[in-house]
């Protein structure tokens, strides 16, 4: 009984460590790359570090390289990050590269000039910005979901990527689709949009100039 009371005992505190958040400062970066299904929430900050939470906590590792912060499950964790939150405190930003099913959120406004969003292999961002300048790219299933105000927009999909803005509105976007992929945009002033081999963009803010071609397949809609 005394050896059982003893296992009981080390199993709440082993299941209580893994519960308790990781915290580490890091130096500094601009570039957060997502890996292994983490689901990774951005926080301006003035300093630079991430609290890893979850039941697989310990597993989460991450590296700095030129700029890069990489976020990533441990080889033996490979694509197992779906019960692994990890805040990332930044000072400074100006790329978020979401891969491998991993989502990034941001749940307070994003505010600078230029920001660079990046989804590939079924990954997930979702933010609200106010920003000047907004470059974006979706692939192979990936997820792109904003809301808020930019001035110019530049949307690249390709082979399935998902662009979803229609909440995010902007004076200018040029959108190019090639080998499928969904995109809705919003557009106030002018729209710029090029379709290849298959793709749908739907266009809403009725913009008062408008461009648009399709070669091999391919509908663009402009909502009234």
């Amino acid at each position: 009984m005394k050896y059982l009371f003893t296992l009981v005992v080390l199993f709440i505190s082993i299941s209580s460590f893994s519960q308790n958040p990781i915290e580490t400062v890091v130096s500094d970066f601009d570039t957060v790359k997502t890996f292994d299904l983490v689901t990774v929430n951005l926080v301006k900050s003035t300093e630079n570090k991430i609290i890893i939470s979850g039941e697989d906590a310990e597993f989460v590792e991450y590296v700095q390289k030129n700029n890069i912060l990489k976020i990533r499950m441990k080889t033996d964790k490979i694509f197992d990050g779906t019960e692994t939150f990890v805040h990332v405190y930044y000072k400074e930003l100006k790329t978020i590269d979401a891969n491998e099913g991993s989502i990034i959120l941001s749940n307070e406004l994003i505010e600078q000039n230029r920001l660079e969003i990046k989804v590939q292999e079924g990954a997930t961002v979702k933010a609200g910005l106010t920003v000047k300048n907004l470059d974006l790219r979706a692939v192979t299933g990936g997820i792109i979901n904003l809301t808020g105000q930019v001035e110019d927009q530049i949307v690249v999909v390709n082979t399935g990527g998902i662009i979803e803005n229609a909440k995010l509105k902007s004076d200018y976007t040029k959108v190019k689709v090639q080998a499928g992929g969904e995109v809705e945009v919003y557009a106030t002033q002018t729209v710029d949009v090029n379709v290849r081999a298959g793709g749908d963009v739907i266009v809403y803010g009725n913009p008062t100039k408008v461009d648009k071609k399709t070669l091999f397949g391919g509908r663009i809609k402009i909502m009234d």
